[in-house]
């Protein structure tokens, strides 16, 4: 049996994905939100092994790029799973992706795009489009936005094509959301659209993907877990109407919920030094390891405060995660953790207290199951990559 601790000092600097917390989390929606079908959202953490767990716990897929589509299929989920939406689809990404799951239309010239390819294939396909609403989260109009296509727009465009017809609508606004009445709204309003649109020619609607939003708590001094509950009893009262009514399958997207907390970072203390009365741990693949905590600590030097606006997906907050070093408590210190790339923005906490680590010590950040490797810029300096691992408990 392989010991985690040796492992971690053997392979860091190394992201480690916790296959047990992983299927908890997965598990929390699936007890909870009974009768709606996930969809992973494959960008928050696109390691084929967290992929393959997250699937092989029922899942579908929310692909945003040709490849994304493609390794959803590799890891197993079948085509009608399988839901790709992303704004500036090429002729060169339809062809990729045809055949190999449900296409979300995010602009009227993509419609015409995917009916002309159609023809030229002779088939005739079902596919869903993006809306911008009319509605905010926050009970506000709509505003304008690179994604989807305008409300008001697509009640005054003709949406009958002769090899295309819109059987559902993704409408996605706002990630990481903990306020479940806020998401009961937004999800009673994204049905009402939905009602909307079934009275147009050329749309019949089978499936309503209400998109992310699904948030996790990074500090849990600060933050109220999302009530599942409320979100269930939501949703609920929809499939009630729904029931008489549209007959629509219900999709909802897992942003980042399944996978943040289970991984971790791993990193090395390579050295450490003091500078005019300051003390820097140097540290392996600090930003080109982890960006989002060097993310954060550039947005504080720039307004003097950690922003409570999120900049997702490359910030949360200030508090997003914590720091330790394994194996070490007691006599503290005050330090900054910096990084070995040749610049001066490669920092990745300051005036952190944690007990005195020495060279050869590892580091550990927290909530790095989410937006971590996929995110970081690995190739800057030409530094070795930090390695990705699902851990499994015997």
């Amino acid at each position: 049996m392989v010991d985690k601790q040796e492992f971690i000092f053997q392979h860091a600097p190394c992201y480690l994905y916790e296959e047990n917390l992983i299927k908890e989390r997965c598990h929390a929606l699936l007890d909870k939100i009974p009768e709606v079908e996930f969809l992973y959202s494959i960008k928050a953490n696109p390691f084929l092994p967290v992929l393959k767990t997250v699937v092989s716990q029922g899942f579908g897929a929310d692909a945003a790029s040709v490849n994304e589509v493609l390794l959803a299929r590799k890891a197993g989920v079948s085509k009608d799973r399988i839901y790709y939406s992303a704004p500036g689809k090429t002729v060169q990404d339809i062809k990729k992706v045809w055949g190999k799951c449900t296409i979300i239309a995010d602009s009227f010239s993509e419609l015409e795009r995917l009916n002309r390819y159609a023809e030229n294939q002779n088939e005739y396909i079902n596919i869903g489009v993006r809306v911008n609403p009319n509605f905010s989260m926050n009970r506000e109009f709509a505003t304008s936005s690179q994604f989807g296509m305008d409300e008001e727009q697509i009640f005054e465009t003709d949406l009958c094509f002769l090899h295309l017809k819109i059987t559902g609508i993704h409408v996605h606004l706002r990630s990481q959301i903990l306020d479940a009445d806020m998401l009961g709204r937004y999800y009673h309003n994204c049905y009402r659209l939905a009602e909307r649109m079934n009275k147009l020619s050329g749309v019949e609607i089978q499936f309503i993907n209400f998109g992310g939003g699904i948030g996790t708590v990074y500090d849990a001094t600060k933050e109220t877990p999302l009530a599942l509950e409320k979100i269930s009893y939501a949703l609920k009262r929809l499939r009630a109407r729904n029931g008489c009514g549209l007959r629509a399958k219900f999709i909802l997207e897992t942003g980042r919920f399944v996978v943040c907390h289970a991984g971790t970072y791993y990193t090395r203390i390579v050295d450490r030094k003091i500078s005019c009365g300051k003390t820097y741990l140097i540290v392996q693949n600090a930003m080109n390891g982890f960006l989002r905590p060097a993310i954060a600590e550039l947005l504080k030097e720039n307004t003097g405060t950690f922003p409570l606006k999120g900049q997702e997906p490359l910030y949360t907050s200030g508090s997003q995660c914590e720091f330790f070093i394994l194996g070490r408590k007691g006599n503290d210190e005050t330090v900054d953790i910096v990084g070995n790339l040749c610049t001066a923005l490669d920092v990745i906490a300051k005036d952190l207290m944690l007990p005195r680590g020495e060279i050869g010590d590892i580091l550990a950040v927290s909530n790095a199951g989410s937006y971590g490797c996929s995110l970081s810029p690995l190739l800057f300096s030409s530094q070795m990559r930090s390695k990705e691992f699902l851990w499994k408990e015997n």
